[in-house]
């Protein structure tokens, strides 16, 4: 007997990365919506599922690089899910946006922390551990950024994340995306070397857009 779709609640504004991903987050939906699973759960799933990514990731070699890359696939499918239960079920909550919006930054941490462990053992080249924690921390400052603009007038309603008709390309799950294509080439040391230098590129401009926004020019007459 075939089970009847459930009307899933979507966000009001649309990401491009759910879009490509709906057909695979809409079956785990209406499977996971029928369950007592709450959106937290699986929100915690998803940490575990980017701890194990990092691991494998840690390993550098091209086997292990796959695993690492179907793991972190998993991590950033159930981020997508997770919310769409909560809306589905209505159990959204202070609490679980705010959890939400950890996981995604703690996975990711994981993710990278492996990619750069295993770079380093593939390598044996101690600059790669410069680049890796570079590349860390600039994916962690413009996700900073990006999350503290809502604390102010001035610049919650800012993004400046790309838009194509109104659909937004989150950074968080870009950045995963980008990683693991590299890994599936086996060049993650390329993927550390592109954040490195354009994610710091990344948060300088954020920084200088913020200043604009928050001293506007004063035309004299």
């Amino acid at each position: 007997m075939k089970i009847k779709k459930i009307k899933i609640v979507r966000r009001k504004k649309e990401i491009t990365v759910a879009l490509i991903y709906r057909p695979i987050t809409d079956y785990l939906t209406n499977i996971l919506v029928r369950t007592k699973i709450n959106p937290n759960s699986i929100t915690s799933f998803s940490i575990i599922m980017g701890l194990i990514s990092g691991i494998f990731f840690g390993f550098g070699e091209k086997p292990y690089l796959f695993l690492g890359v179907i793991f972190s696939q998993v991590a950033l499918i159930l981020d997508l899910v997770d919310g769409e239960i909560a809306r589905t079920k209505k159990m959204t909550s202070e609490f679980g946006a705010w959890y939400d919006m950890i996981a995604n930054k703690i996975f990711k941490y994981f993710m990278f922390l492996g990619a750069m462990i295993g770079a380093y053992r593939i390598s044996n080249d101690p600059s790669i551990l410069i680049v890796g924690s570079i590349a860390i921390f600039n994916i962690t400052i413009i996700s900073y950024i990006s999350n503290l603009r809502v604390s102010f007038n001035f610049s919650k309603n800012y993004s400046e994340l790309p838009e194509i008709k109104g659909l937004t390309i989150p950074f968080g799950l870009l950045v995963i995306i980008i990683l693991d294509i590299f890994a599936i080439f086996n060049k993650v040391s390329f993927a550390l070397w592109f954040f490195a230098i354009f994610g710091t590129f990344g948060w300088i401009k954020q920084i200088y857009s913020h200043y604009k926004l928050g001293n506007p020019i004063k035309i004299k007459g």
